[in-house]
């Protein structure tokens, strides 16, 4: 099961205790996932859709709760594109007729609204039903029950509602944005508006905001564990280039410094000289550098992978890392001179 799958079924168990919160949560879900049929003689039906069992087995008992009618579940082939060759094959329809309060439910769900006295069917969010706080998260909960979906978060960040209304994407961008300091986008998509959101911390809000405690802290689980891998990576890119640049940085000290030895023994060694000389012969050819000079130029010879800073608390005093720097410095400039 997906992790979005696993949200809905966190939600679809969830029970409202208020009267205003199960409105709203039906509302949010029939706004998106219900059809209304024209019955004849001024009657209608409504068809409510959706490929979750849970979802549906959920709403079933939440609208006869709350109108304290009947509502039939009627289970059919799937309409999406490919369903069959997926996991999900199955279409859950809820059926509410004229005898079962449909033209109520249309009505106090704000679905259907009056216009100079006359029915009209409205695409945006029924604000009456949305003022109180509980009742925004309740209705955001119907409406990702409907249509919304997240990706696994170890995969990537982002959540979202597909509406086919550009009235319900605006409302709902709205009602997302009524929370502080959270806030979603809009972009169409096809025919439909998608209202989306990518910033982990927005995600992980929407979460609790919804009521999906549980996977609210399996996706901060998954998030920090990600982010400490990260750091991880970073320090470990980070201390693999530190130690390229400090091995690249003391080949190049160590040319210098040879450079000098070379000039000053070239001039000083004799035809039957032992062409392998030891370090302390070497020191010879530093002999006339200044005493600091020679010192950070003869540690660098015998620990060819200290760093600058591990020089500078070698020597007696310790000096700091810039100190032993301005010192190879001056070896450079001399070994320069001797082109």
């Amino acid at each position: 099961m997906s992790f979005s799958q696993d949200v809905k079924g966190e939600l679809a168990r969830l029970e409202p205790k208020k009267k205003c919160c199960m409105l709203a949560e039906i509302a949010g879900f029939l706004r998106v996932s219900s059809s209304v049929k024209l019955l004849g003689g001024g009657n209608f039906g409504i068809v409510a859709t959706t490929e979750n069992a849970a979802t549906a087995r959920h709403f079933k008992v939440l609208i006869e709760s709350y109108f304290r009618n009947k509502v039939s579940m009627e289970i059919g082939d799937s309409q999406r594109p490919g369903s069959r060759n997926r996991r999900v094959r199955n279409r859950y329809y809820l059926n509410i007729g004229p005898e079962e309060k449909s033209v109520q439910i249309l009505r106090e769900t704000g679905m259907m609204l009056i216009r100079e006295g006359d029915d009209y069917f409205s695409d945006g969010i029924y604000q009456p039903i949305v003022k109180a706080k509980c009742d925004k998260r309740a209705y955001m909960r119907g409406m990702f029950l409907s249509c919304g979906t997240m990706s696994d978060p170890r995969k990537s960040y982002h959540l979202e509602f597909v509406l086919d209304k550009e009235q319900s994407a605006n409302d709902l961008k709205k009602l997302i944005g009524s929370f502080v300091e959270l806030s979603a986008n809009i972009t169409k998509r096809g025919e439909n508006y998608v209202v989306y959101m990518k910033k982990a911390a927005y995600i992980s809000d929407m979460l609790g905001i919804m009521g999906a405690a549980e996977a609210m802290l399996d996706f901060e689980g998954i998030r920090v564990n990600k982010s400490m891998h990260g750091e991880v990576r970073r320090m470990m890119n980070c201390d693999s280039a530190n130690v390229d640049r400090t091995v690249a940085a003391a080949e190049e000290q160590t040319s210098w410094i040879k450079k000098i030895i070379e000039d000053e023994l070239g001039r000083a060694l004799t035809e039957d000289a032992d062409p392998e000389t030891t370090l302390r012969e070497c020191s010879e050819g530093l002999r006339f550098l200044e005493q600091p000079l020679r010192d950070v130029a003869m540690i660098r010879l015998e620990r060819p992978e200290a760093s600058l800073a591990e020089i500078g608390e070698s020597l007696e005093p310790p000096i700091g890392k810039a100190a032993v720097n301005k010192r190879f410095a001056k070896i450079k400039a001399m070994a320069e001179q001797m082109d």
